[in-house]
């Protein structure tokens, strides 16, 4: 599938230079590749796609999970059709997450996006998933390489004209959908209480509480038996064998379930519309802690498997712990091996290990920087946390 070269000699010199760069867990030499090559193509993405007024892919995401796009909206709905083209526009057709804000929204504020999705997010109407789509080869949580769904996220503010909005922007006779008043921007969007916050982290099985918004709570969970960053997890291929890895996924399914329906059934839940799980290897109160929680977010998470609504499609879970390899459902029927509602539809793929940065590299990384008369670097907590 890739390019395959046949080495006929190797030559060296000394003190070489080396054009190349290491990937993974943010931050990475990459990454300040890709936000600069963003902003240099944005007037081409313009000139393309009329509609595009701004756009980001945040370095914490590895690029290709999260796409925020800032687009035109004169008329109802633009800025969806706006996102779905550039899912055919070269590399973009590999955004995992598409975000759609309004044209004068600060697309790399990321405090500013967490305030749009509180204050303009309504899951029953503004949240569209996509099955079936192109995806990054590099995306492991997808079920089948280069295939996976995708997640539109309509965060814009409604237009006179669209029917959700009521106003007198609507053609004469034309009636308007019903909405909630916070979604059309008559009133403060609601939340959940510190109290309710509280219920939550008095939970057993729940590590740490950290409130984004007020409609918003990020909660850390331990996963037995999860794969390690440093060294991952192989998907095991003998059907023989598969009962140790299998029953580990089910009970990672039935935790998070078991979160969600519990957390949901508390007063007030009925006003937290987003609930993000991930692992409790990150540390939700330390310093430096939104990058490595961006990543979890979106690195973690597959849109077919990991986004759970409650019956009415107004609230939803995020599932964001690194998934435990399982052959899917399918598998295990054509295996003739007992079959459990907690067993995904579609295969979990082996979730590989990262390239972290090792504390003895850091140290490498700031000795060099000194000898190069560089200021010498404070790594933050969570960069080397394995």
């Amino acid at each position: 599938d890739y390019p395959v070269m046949h080495v006929t000699a190797i030559t060296h010199r000394s003190e070489p230079l080396v054009p190349m760069t290491i990937v993974g867990l943010p931050p990475m030499e990459d990454g300040y590749l890709g936000e600069a090559i963003t902003d240099a193509f944005l007037p081409v993405l313009n000139f393309q796609h009329r509609d595009v007024v701004d756009m980001f892919v945040p370095l914490g995401t590895g690029f290709h999970n999260l796409a925020i796009i800032s687009s035109k909206q004169r008329y109802p709905r633009q800025a969806r059709k706006t996102c779905l083209g550039l899912l055919g526009a070269g590399q973009l057709m590999f955004s995992k997450i598409s975000v759609a804000v309004d044209p004068t929204h600060p697309v790399k504020d990321l405090n500013a996006l967490l305030d749009t999705l509180h204050q303009k997010v309504d899951p029953s109407s503004d949240l569209l998933t996509i099955p079936g789509l192109v995806a990054d080869s590099l995306d492991a949580t997808s079920p089948w390489e280069n295939v996976h769904d995708k997640l539109l996220i309509d965060a814009t503010t409604l237009p006179s004209n669209d029917p959700r909005k009521g106003g007198v922007g609507l053609p004469r006779g034309t009636g308007f959908d019903t909405t909630p008043d916070w979604r059309r921007g008559l009133i403060e969007a609601p939340g959940v209480s510190v109290d309710f916050c509280a219920k939550v982290r008095a939970m057993d099985s729940v590590c740490e509480v950290l409130q984004l918004r007020p409609s918003m709570l990020v909660i850390t969970t331990k996963i037995d038996d999860a794969p390690n960053p440093s060294t991952g997890m192989g998907a095991i291929l003998d059907p023989l064998a598969w009962a140790t890895q299998v029953e580990a996924s089910r009970a990672q399914r039935q935790r998070i379930f078991q979160l969600m329906n519990s957390i949901w059934q508390l007063e007030e839940s009925e006003n937290l519309r987003w609930l993000f799980i991930t692992d409790d290897d990150v540390k939700l109160h330390s310093a430096g802690v939104n990058r490595k929680l961006l990543w979890q977010l979106t690195v973690r998470f597959d849109v077919g498997r990991d986004l759970h609504f409650d019956s009415e499609r107004k609230r939803i879970c995020w599932d964001a712990t690194a998934p435990i390899p399982h052959p899917g459902r399918r598998a295990l029927e054509e295996a003739g091996q007992q079959i459990s509602a907690l067993d995904p539809i579609y295969p979990i793929r082996s979730w590989p290990p990262l390239t972290l940065h090792s504390p003895a590299t850091l140290t490498k990384v700031t000795n060099m920087a000194g000898y190069d008369g560089y200021e010498q670097r404070t790594w933050e907590p969570n960069v080397t946390r394995w």
